[in-house]
């Protein structure tokens, strides 16, 4: 199956169609994941879970009868092998026949017109966060602090996370806050709002394998107190990384199950990650 970029999934894809007047056969998939994580404050995950779904759009002519493949070491449940793809729970559209699905993994069904959910599933324990967040504050000075965040992407370099957005809560009595980043960051930005009393760093394309800091210098209109650094946190990112997938769950294969049939329809296949809860304590 081709794929296609992240962004496509907001593209008209009745276009084509409108354009020529013509049915273009084509099947869209999306592997969407939604993450949930909670950190602590030296980086260990606290609790994680995958929400993920398949969801597919369909402008097939003649409404044939498909047939999509997953992962053959797929695990429902626990007492999955090391290294084998396992999905606590799953559910499954009322559409899909699951005769094959214990031997292997293959789902049958003819699609409805349009977008719908071929499954939804769930993931519980461990897995590898796509980012880390390591935060520190010192106490330059009764009225001053600094707040340093080293941000890792735990992706492979050939990914990246978009349009990354990093929030800082500060203390209610913050009077001002100064942002430092990287010689060398590049599409990057960070605020203070003082109404909100947080600072949002933005980091437009955050290249696998690689580092960001920011450093947060603020002053305080009244001495700093324990409470204080109470007030600092918790971090909260929000992201997406196209073309990624932290289950590991893979469509192996998507066909017509009616062989000689006339047509080979275009197969689109995506793969995207975001960021649901993802929280990192202070």
């Amino acid at each position: 199956p081709k794929t296609t970029s992240s962004m496509a999934a907001h593209k008209p894809i009745t276009y084509q169609r409108e354009r020529t007047g013509k049915q273009k056969n084509e099947i869209f998939v999306d592997i969407l994941e939604r993450l949930n994580v909670l950190f602590s404050p030296s980086g260990l995950v606290l609790n994680s879970t995958i929400d993920g779904c398949i969801q597919m759009k369909s402008y097939l002519s003649g409404n044939p009868e498909l047939r999509l493949a997953l992962n053959e070491d797929l695990v429902i449940g626990k007492g999955g092998a090391y290294g084998s793809v396992t999905l606590d729970d799953c559910n499954f559209h009322e559409c899909v026949q699951l005769q094959d699905f214990e031997t292997s993994r293959t789902l049958s069904f003819i699609p409805p017109d349009g977008e719908f959910v071929v499954l939804n599933y769930r993931v519980t324990g461990e897995f590898r966060a796509p980012f880390r967040v390591f935060p520190a504050i010192d106490e330059v000075s009764p009225y001053k602090l600094d707040v340093t965040i080293r941000c890792r992407a735990d992706i492979p370099e050939t990914n990246y996370g978009a349009n990354v957005v990093i929030r800082i809560p500060v203390p209610r009595n913050t009077a001002s806050a100064g942002c430092e980043l990287a010689q060398n960051a590049v599409g990057q930005q960070a605020e203070f709002s003082n109404t909100a009393k947080h600072v949002t760093w933005t980091i437009k394309k955050f290249q696998g394998n690689t580092e960001q800091t920011i450093r947060v210098k603020i002053t305080l209109s009244d001495p700093a107190t324990t409470n204080t650094r109470k007030e600092i946190g918790p971090i909260s990112l929000n992201f997406e990384v196209p073309m990624y997938n932290v289950s590991n769950l893979a469509v192996r294969y998507l066909r017509i199950a009616e062989q000689g049939k006339a047509y080979n329809p275009y197969r689109w296949v995506r793969y995207v990650t975001q960021s649901n809860s993802y929280v990192c304590r202070i």
